[in-house]
């Protein structure tokens, strides 16, 4: 009996299912929903396992992430779609445009611009370092690391890097970024997986990671001898004095709670993929072989000739000497009156020559790999045009609308790469570059371990959207920061450029152009650009892009 201050507790039995199928297919009550139907001829049989994030993955991760890298090693669409989605990722700039928060820091916004101006002159010392001393390795600069964990991104679904601290002289910085292939993270002696321990990521009771058994060679290089056996266990995080510091980077796009591994995007299409490579070999076999048959000679020697022909060596045909008859024939048919490009034949008695007149049907062929690029284009968030290069079916309406949702996946891998991988590799060098007093803080600002996140807040600049219709695009803009609905720092970093930098350039140039006595351009002629007449006409709105 329920008191006066609790609700009533209200039981209901819950309908339950039938255990079996015994009493006949025609007597079992259908499932509410044609999903959990189990006698629906659509899906008879299709019964997937209910497996954990990690318990679908990691098990098949080798094998599957093996498939796709020999698809793109070999299959020049692959590869090329890509090198599309790093170049749009990251590209050849990644720039860091420093924000430290006044108001945390309890500094005017004034000194905060100062103090980020410094920070920048600095990162550009690591992140456009000559003798590449930034990365470990000293093969990349700093953008061409982030292009490379994109490019493991994309293809094998995670990128994994480990910050090395690694002192030099005469250089104020110890950080640096060694890149690490993610086939090396792995259970130490192939331990199974267990609630500690998923594909070499240990976690702790939560499921958090808290260190990484990283191989020291590549399973698969045979040079490394015992490397490729020994496990080293980095921790996540270095202790320094009770905060902390990134040790291990991994990056990975998060699809389901509890995954610990990042699952590659091209999974889903590895094996149309591979049945359109198969496919794609296969026409052009056919094609070959049917353009190098010219035509067939048929003879009518009699049955002799033909039962000898066939091994049966009984007959009047018995002893002939077939060699001596074969050379003549040939030499019968080296034989021709030539008379130049072209040459009349006469066949050897009893033959009959049958040109091949009938060309390969290969009318379907474009079709159905349109078909096979669009799905693939899909799955990896960009456009078939960009994948095929075939931009004659584009305007500029449908390349701007590709172009729009195509953006939307940029921004999202972007900002995975600037999570996992450009922030917190910037916090850490920017605690060295203070540490070392390579950088000063602002008069009155807190300690870094106090409040990292406000020394360490920017923003990153990857490369430019591009444009499909240069002057259209410029003119949005243009009316974007006159109707004060966007600034001109949006619009720059929408174009992989840097305002500061842009109004500094201009300045310099305006100077130059005052002293030589040039009449420059009219100052703030973007926002002076004419909406009316610039808009262009109907007609040429709806102009190709191509």
């Amino acid at each position: 009996m329920a008191t006066p201050t609790e609700k009533p507790r209200v039981r209901v039995r819950a309908p339950s299912r039938p255990s079996g199928l015994g009493a006949g297919f025609g007597s079992a009550p259908r499932a509410s929903h044609m999903a959990g139907d189990y006698l629906a001829q659509a899906v008879r049989g299709w019964v997937p396992p209910l497996q954990s994030a990690d318990a679908e993955w990691l098990y098949e991760r080798d094998l599957s992430v093996s498939r796709v890298r020999d698809l793109v090693r070999n299959e020049g669409w692959a590869q090329a779609a890509i090198d599309r989605s790093v170049d749009m990722t990251v590209g050849a700039t990644f720039r860091l445009n420093a924000k430290p928060d006044p108001d945390r820091l309890g500094i005017s916004r004034d000194a905060a611009e100062t103090f980020a101006r410094q920070i920048e002159a600095k990162w550009r010392e690591i992140a456009h370092d000559p003798t590449f001393r930034g990365d470990a390795e000293r093969l990349l600069p700093f953008a061409g690391q982030v292009g490379l964990l994109a490019r493991e991104l994309v293809q094998v679904g995670e990128g994994l890097a480990v910050i090395r601290w690694k002192p030099r002289e005469r250089w104020p910085y110890a950080t640096a970024l060694h890149i690490v292939d993610a086939d090396r993270l792995s259970n130490p002696d192939g331990r199974p997986d267990d609630d500690r321990m998923r594909g070499g990521v240990e976690l702790d009771a939560d499921g958090a990671p808290i260190a990484y058994h990283i191989r020291r060679g590549h399973p698969g290089d045979v040079s490394s001898s015992l490397d490729s056996m020994t496990w080293d266990r980095i921790p996540r995080f270095d202790d320094v004095d009770g905060h902390d510091r990134w040790k291990v980077l991994h990056v990975y796009e998060r699809r389901r709670p509890g995954q610990h591994r990042g699952i590659s995007r091209l999974v889903a299409a590895v094996v149309k993929m591979r049945l359109l490579s198969r496919y794609s070999e296969a026409e052009v076999k056919a094609a070959l072989l049917n353009g190098t048959i010219i035509g067939a000679v048929y003879t009518e020697l009699g049955q002799e000739f033909a039962r000898e022909a066939l091994g049966d060596r009984s007959g009047p045909l018995e002893g002939f000497d077939w060699e001596t008859f074969n050379t003549t024939r040939a030499g019968f048919y080296k034989a021709g009156a030539g008379m130049e490009d072209s040459r009349f034949l006469t066949l050897f008695p009893s033959d009959k020559l049958d040109l091949n007149t009938t060309p390969r049907n290969t009318a379907g062929f474009p079709a159905f790999q349109t078909a096979f690029l669009q799905g693939f284009a899909a799955s990896l968030g960009l456009s078939y045009e960009q994948i095929s290069m075939d931009w004659s079916r584009t305007n500029y309406s449908s390349a701007r609308a590709a172009l729009n949702e195509v953006w939307r996946t940029v921004q999202r891998l972007r900002a995975l790469l600037i999570w996992g991988v450009a922030q917190p590799f910037y916090t850490a060098w920017l605690e060295d570059a203070l540490d070392s007093g390579a950088l000063e803080p602002p008069a009155g600002a807190p300690d870094f371990y106090d409040v990292p996140g406000a020394y360490a807040q920017a923003e990153w600049i990857g490369p430019g959207r591009g444009y499909v219709d240069p002057v259209k695009e410029a003119q949005a803009a243009a009316l974007r920061i006159k109707a004060r609905i966007s600034t001109l720092e949006r619009e720059a970093a929408e174009q992989g450029a840097d305002w500061q930098m842009i109004v500094a350039q201009l300045a310099r140039e305006q100077a130059a152009l005052t002293a030589a006595g040039v009449t420059g351009p009219e100052s703030g002629s973007l926002a002076a650009v004419k909406d009316d007449d610039e808009a262009g006409s109907p007609a040429e709105s709806g102009r190709s892009a191509a």
